[in-house]
């Protein structure tokens, strides 16, 4: 059994703001901090601590924080050898606005991400595959041969389509399992708000292309669910104690979603793992170093049950 995951590789710079700041507004920064992140890095990161054998696919700079970048993944026991290292070309940046109680803004320069090719990445999924996880910090083309190879095809092919972005539909017809948060949800439904209900998320059939699929919406502390053609199952929160940064707790929900699906659980246990898992994650700061281990989540599970 094992997890591979095709994504970005970035390196943080968090910013910890005294206050929320407006567009045209300077503020003094009260914190700051390097990490090493990025959707695909934290999703790896994120599975293997929950006890899945992990190989991650992607592309880096033949810079300093590309290094970092690989060496960061290799202390976790995830297998890098399909990552591809590029003369020319930077490693992925993100810079993280933290703002008071947690919530944050990141913007994000994709550079080597958007390198990385699908024929690589294929060699990463081997016989012990049974998830193929992406995002869309990498190039859609590539994720499409991906996803479309037959290697992909006999694994359970989830897509977290994170950032929005409108290419990034043309990939649902090759995915088992779509996972959104409510503002992604919103955007490729065109909706005028985000979902605040399980019933709001029925419309996420629309998003269905043919049979056996299945959407994932995150609906932040009210939990998460799953909709189906002809079924829906909801899991609910788990109470963070402190919200310190919420910056990675998607991705952290992603790689536990996935690493469960590979050891073989069902939907609905595989949701109230990740939920708690996320609400672990967001009271530490930084993104991958937020990552909880299975036993931290087992533990926080079974003192709830």
């Amino acid at each position: 059994m094992s997890v591979s995951v095709f994504g970005s590789l970035n390196l943080d710079v968090a910013l910890r703001l005294p206050s929320r700041a407006g567009w045209g507004q300077t503020v003094l920064v009260a914190q700051s901090a390097r990490a090493v992140g990025g959707k695909g890095l934290n999703q790896a990161v994120a599975a293997a601590r929950f006890g899945s054998a992990t190989r991650m696919a992607g592309a880096v700079g033949a810079d300093a924080a590309g290094t970092l970048l690989v060496e960061a993944l290799a202390a976790e026991g995830v297998d890098t050898a399909h990552l591809e290292i590029l003369e020319g070309q930077d490693s992925g940046r993100a810079t993280i606005l933290i703002e008071p109680g947690g919530d944050n803004m990141i913007a994000v320069e994709p550079a080597a991400n958007l390198a990385a090719g699908a024929q690589r990445a294929r060699g990463a999924i081997q016989a012990d595959t049974r998830v193929v996880l992406a995002q869309l910090e990498s190039d859609v083309d590539a994720i499409a041969a991906l996803f479309a190879s037959p290697e992909a095809a006999a694994a359970c092919r989830i897509l977290n389509a994170a950032p929005a972005r409108p290419e990034g539909a043309r990939l649902f017809d090759l995915c088992d399992m779509l996972i959104f948060n409510q503002s992604e949800f919103a955007a490729y439904l065109q909706l005028d708000r985000e979902p605040a209900s399980l019933d709001e998320l029925i419309a996420g059939r629309r998003l269905l292309t043919r049979p056996g699929q299945v959407v994932v919406v995150t609906l932040g502390a009210l939990g998460s669910a799953a909709v189906w053609a002809d079924r829906e199952v909801f899991a609910p929160a788990f109470a963070a104690a402190a919200v310190v940064d919420t910056s990675g707790a998607g991705d952290c929900f992603c790689g536990v979603l996935a690493a469960c699906i590979d050891q073989g659980m069902g939907i609905a246990e595989a949701l109230r793992l990740a939920n708690a898992a996320a609400s672990l994650s967001v009271g530490r700061s930084g993104a991958a170093r937020s990552m909880p281990s299975r036993a931290q989540v087992e533990a926080l599970t079974g003192a709830a049950s």
